[in-house]
Protein backbone atom coordinates (compact mmCIF):
# COMPACT_ATOMS: atom_id res chain seq x y z
CA UNK A 1 0.00 0.00 0.00
CA UNK A 2 1.84 2.75 -1.18
CA UNK A 3 -0.28 5.71 0.90
CA UNK A 4 0.45 4.04 3.66
CA UNK A 5 4.63 4.42 3.82
CA UNK A 6 3.85 7.74 5.44
CA UNK A 7 2.98 5.22 8.07
CA UNK A 8 5.73 2.86 7.72
CA UNK A 9 8.20 5.99 7.96
CA UNK A 10 6.57 6.74 11.54
CA UNK A 11 7.35 3.15 12.53
CA UNK A 12 4.23 1.45 11.87
CA UNK A 13 4.20 -2.26 10.72
CA UNK A 14 1.71 -2.03 7.65
CA UNK A 15 0.58 -5.81 8.56
CA UNK A 16 -0.45 -5.08 11.80
CA UNK A 17 -2.37 -2.07 10.69
CA UNK A 18 -4.37 -4.49 8.25
CA UNK A 19 -6.01 -5.44 11.32
CA UNK A 20 -7.77 -2.26 11.52
CA UNK A 21 -10.93 -0.82 9.74
CA UNK A 22 -9.97 2.67 10.71
CA UNK A 23 -6.87 4.25 11.97
CA UNK A 24 -7.38 8.14 13.42
CA UNK A 25 -4.15 9.86 13.73
CA UNK A 26 -2.67 13.04 15.07
CA UNK A 27 -3.80 16.13 12.42
CA UNK A 28 -0.05 16.64 11.43
CA UNK A 29 1.12 13.18 11.09
CA UNK A 30 2.15 13.85 7.21
CA UNK A 31 4.25 16.73 8.63
CA UNK A 32 5.84 15.60 11.33
CA UNK A 33 9.64 15.80 11.98
CA UNK A 34 12.40 14.88 14.75
CA UNK A 35 12.01 18.67 16.07
CA UNK A 36 7.94 18.76 15.88
CA UNK A 37 5.46 16.90 18.46
CA UNK A 38 2.37 14.79 16.94
CA UNK A 39 -0.53 16.81 17.88
CA UNK A 40 -4.05 15.08 19.16
CA UNK A 41 -7.07 16.87 19.02
CA UNK A 42 -9.74 15.81 21.26
CA UNK A 43 -11.98 15.67 18.41
CA UNK A 44 -9.74 12.69 17.06
CA UNK A 45 -9.84 10.72 20.27
CA UNK A 46 -13.45 11.01 20.95
CA UNK A 47 -14.42 10.05 17.07
CA UNK A 48 -12.14 6.80 17.86
CA UNK A 49 -13.71 6.16 21.22
CA UNK A 50 -17.71 6.74 19.64
CA UNK A 51 -16.04 4.41 16.53
CA UNK A 52 -15.03 1.59 18.47
CA UNK A 53 -18.51 1.85 20.54
CA UNK A 54 -19.54 1.00 17.53
CA UNK A 55 -17.86 -2.07 16.72
CA UNK A 56 -15.31 -0.68 14.65
CA UNK A 57 -11.95 -1.97 14.89
CA UNK A 58 -10.28 1.11 15.14
CA UNK A 59 -6.68 2.52 16.04
CA UNK A 60 -5.67 5.67 17.43
CA UNK A 61 -2.35 7.19 18.49
CA UNK A 62 -2.58 5.59 21.74
CA UNK A 63 -3.38 2.36 20.55
CA UNK A 64 -0.48 2.32 18.90
CA UNK A 65 1.97 3.33 21.02
CA UNK A 66 2.54 7.05 19.65
CA UNK A 67 3.70 9.15 22.21
CA UNK A 68 1.30 12.93 21.20
CA UNK A 69 -0.01 15.87 23.10
CA UNK A 70 -3.55 16.28 22.81
CA UNK A 71 -4.73 19.86 21.42
CA UNK A 72 -7.36 21.56 23.05
CA UNK A 73 -9.43 23.64 20.62
CA UNK A 74 -12.13 25.80 22.52
CA UNK A 75 -13.97 27.25 19.56
CA UNK A 76 -17.27 25.93 17.44
CA UNK A 77 -14.56 24.22 14.83
CA UNK A 78 -14.39 20.50 15.00
CA UNK A 79 -10.40 18.79 14.14
CA UNK A 80 -10.55 15.22 12.93
CA UNK A 81 -7.44 14.70 12.42
CA UNK A 82 -6.18 12.13 10.16
CA UNK A 83 -8.04 9.98 9.36
CA UNK A 84 -7.20 6.09 7.66
CA UNK A 85 -10.21 3.81 6.64
CA UNK A 86 -8.92 0.91 5.44
CA UNK A 87 -12.56 -1.42 5.20
CA UNK A 88 -15.21 0.25 3.13
CA UNK A 89 -17.39 -1.80 5.35
CA UNK A 90 -16.61 0.81 8.00
CA UNK A 91 -18.04 3.92 6.11
CA UNK A 92 -21.43 3.83 6.92
CA UNK A 93 -20.66 3.74 10.42
CA UNK A 94 -17.96 5.98 10.36
CA UNK A 95 -20.32 8.44 8.26
CA UNK A 96 -23.01 7.89 11.05
CA UNK A 97 -20.43 8.51 14.14
CA UNK A 98 -19.01 11.51 12.56
CA UNK A 99 -22.64 13.04 11.93
CA UNK A 100 -23.33 11.99 15.63
CA UNK A 101 -20.21 13.72 16.46
CA UNK A 102 -20.63 17.04 14.79
CA UNK A 103 -23.91 17.00 16.07
CA UNK A 104 -23.30 17.03 19.84
CA UNK A 105 -20.14 18.77 19.26
CA UNK A 106 -21.50 22.43 17.60
CA UNK A 107 -24.74 21.78 20.18
CA UNK A 108 -22.60 21.94 23.12
CA UNK A 109 -20.67 24.79 21.94
CA UNK A 110 -23.60 26.71 21.20
CA UNK A 111 -25.75 26.22 24.09
CA UNK A 112 -23.44 28.70 26.55
CA UNK A 113 -23.78 31.53 23.63
CA UNK A 114 -27.83 30.58 22.74
CA UNK A 115 -26.47 31.83 19.21
CA UNK A 116 -27.69 29.79 16.68
CA UNK A 117 -25.58 32.02 14.18
CA UNK A 118 -22.63 30.46 14.79
CA UNK A 119 -24.22 27.02 13.66
CA UNK A 120 -22.78 28.05 9.96
CA UNK A 121 -19.38 29.14 10.95
CA UNK A 122 -18.55 25.78 12.42
CA UNK A 123 -16.18 24.17 10.38
CA UNK A 124 -14.71 20.40 9.87
CA UNK A 125 -10.84 20.19 9.43
CA UNK A 126 -10.10 16.81 8.33
CA UNK A 127 -7.68 14.30 6.48
CA UNK A 128 -9.15 11.58 5.07
CA UNK A 129 -7.44 8.55 3.25
CA UNK A 130 -10.00 5.99 1.90
CA UNK A 131 -7.58 2.86 0.88
CA UNK A 132 -8.91 -0.44 -1.21
CA UNK A 133 -6.85 -3.12 -0.95
CA UNK A 134 -3.73 -1.91 -2.43
CA UNK A 135 -4.87 0.90 -4.14
CA UNK A 136 -6.27 4.20 -2.54
CA UNK A 137 -9.58 5.36 -3.52
CA UNK A 138 -10.04 9.04 -2.11
CA UNK A 139 -7.75 11.59 -0.53
CA UNK A 140 -9.56 14.52 0.64
CA UNK A 141 -8.31 17.24 2.71
CA UNK A 142 -11.54 19.53 3.97
CA UNK A 143 -11.62 22.33 5.42
CA UNK A 144 -14.86 23.89 5.53
CA UNK A 145 -18.69 23.97 6.86
CA UNK A 146 -19.63 20.64 8.81
CA UNK A 147 -23.27 20.38 6.31
CA UNK A 148 -20.83 19.84 3.06
CA UNK A 149 -19.06 17.45 4.47
CA UNK A 150 -21.79 15.32 5.70
CA UNK A 151 -23.16 15.30 2.36
CA UNK A 152 -19.28 14.25 1.16
CA UNK A 153 -19.31 11.70 3.51
CA UNK A 154 -22.69 10.65 2.14
CA UNK A 155 -21.82 11.06 -1.40
CA UNK A 156 -18.94 8.65 -0.72
CA UNK A 157 -20.72 6.22 0.98
CA UNK A 158 -23.74 5.98 -1.99
CA UNK A 159 -20.77 5.51 -4.24
CA UNK A 160 -19.47 2.92 -2.44
CA UNK A 161 -22.96 1.19 -2.81
CA UNK A 162 -23.50 1.78 -6.23
CA UNK A 163 -19.97 -0.33 -6.85
CA UNK A 164 -21.25 -3.25 -5.59
CA UNK A 165 -24.53 -3.22 -7.48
Amino acid sequence: MEDLQVLSKLGFDIDALREYQIICLPENVDDVSPSLQLLDSEDSITLSKLLKEQGVKCANSYDLGLETNVFERRGVDIWLGSIWILSHMALPVFTGVVGRLLGEKIQKKLEPAKNIDKLETAKVHADINIIDGKVSTASIKYNGDSETFLKLLNGINDSEKNVGD
